[in-house]
């Protein structure tokens, strides 16, 4: 299991803890299954902009739009 360590402003982080709270509520795990979550999401969210962006590039070579 990996292990980062990192430095975040204290809004931020504050913010994403009462989320956290709210949704999950205040159980031992909790903060780090919603980081996970939102890495997770992330990493999908630029899945999907690299597919769509190669996906508009196959189309200028192919002549369509």
């Amino acid at each position: 299991m990996g292990k980062i360590n990192l430095k975040i402003k204290d809004e931020i982080e504050q913010k994403f803890r009462e989320e956290v709270f709210k949704r999950k509520g205040l159980r031992k795990g909790n903060l780090t299954k919603a980081l996970e979550e939102a890495m997770i999401l992330w990493i999908n969210a630029g899945n999907k902009v690299n597919f769509e962006a190669e996906g508009k590039k196959q189309n200028l070579i192919a002549g369509k739009e």
